[in-house]
Parts: C-alpha cells; sequence; structure tokens
C-alpha cells in the first residue's frame, strides 16, 4: 500500500519528468527549426515548441517546484529547510520558473503569432525577424535543460 509520503514523492518524481520532456525536447525541436529549409517549417517548430512549453514545461516545472517543497516537510525523509542543497534547488527553481514564466513563454507566445502571420502574408515580417535574432531565448532554454540536469544530481546526491 503506498503511503501519503511516497505518492507525494511519485508525483514529484513523475512532474519532474513531465518537466523534462519539454527541457530536452524543446532543444530538439529549436535545432530542427533553425535548419528548417522554409517559413512553413520554421513555424511548424514554433508550434511545437510552443505547445511542449505550455503542455510539459511550465505545469511540470510548477507542480516538480511545489511538490518538492512538500516533500521538505512531508516526504518519507522530512528533510526540512537546513540543507544547503535544499536552499540551492530552491533558488535555482524559483530562478529558472521566473526565466521561464515571466520571459521565455510570452516571448515564444509572441515569436509563434508572429510567425503566424508572416507565413499567411507569406514572408518574414520584421517583427519576426526582430523577435527570432535574439539568443536570449535559446539561451534560457539551454539553461533550463543544464538546470534539469543538476536538479537530479542535487536530489539524488544531496552533496551539502
Amino acid at each position: 500500500m503506498m503511503t501519503w509520503p511516497h505518492a507525494l514523492l511519485l508525483v514529484h518524481v513523475l512532474s519532474a519528468l513531465w518537466l523534462s520532456a519539454a527541457a530536452f525536447g524543446g532543444t530538439v525541436v529549436r535545432a530542427a527549426g533553425k535548419r528548417a529549409p522554409d517559413l512553413a517549417g520554421k513555424v511548424g517548430a514554433l508550434r511545437i515548441a510552443h505547445r511542449l512549453a505550455s503542455v510539459f514545461g511550465l505545469p511540470g516545472s510548477i507542480l516538480a517546484g511545489l511538490t518538492g517543497l512538500l516533500l521538505l516537510f512531508y516526504g518519507p525523509v522530512p528533510w526540512g529547510m537546513k540543507p544547503g542543497w535544499v536552499h540551492a534547488s530552491i533558488g535555482l527553481w524559483l530562478v529558472l520558473l521566473g526565466l521561464n514564466l515571466f520571459y521565455n513563454f510570452p516571448r515564444l507566445a509572441k515569436t509563434l503569432a508572429a510567425a503566424e502571420a508572416s507565413l499567411a502574408a507569406g514572408a518574414p515580417s520584421d517583427e519576426l525577424e526582430r523577435l527570432t535574432a535574439s539568443k536570449a531565448p535559446g539561451i534560457i532554454a539551454d539553461l533550463t535543460a543544464l538546470g534539469v540536469v543538476i536538479f537530479v544530481v542535487l536530489m539524488v546526491m544531496k552533496p551539502f
């Protein structure tokens, strides 16, 4: 029989896997979009990236973080707030969640809207060119994928 703390741990791990789907899948989709030979291919990649972020990335990140916080006090091993790896995990989670929730996701939605409009017009607009010229969204996405790896190390090793 599964106990409440173990059920919470299961939800935490599953939501982390949910987040990982977006973090690692998004890097593949972004690379495919850059290599797409035409505007329709680039728009298709943006649609997939937006879907990954909205269905997997943001919900997985929020749920993994909230269940992780609950596990600190109600998990199979109630760690509390004392260990350094807990502080590092919470800080990393807040930074990555903030960057993705308030910068990357809204920018991705704007880029997709500009790409859809450009596809309807038959040529890339100045707005689309401006939005896709920035390297910041890709850097943040790659940092998020790296953050997932760091989370795994922190959760498994509990180094400090």
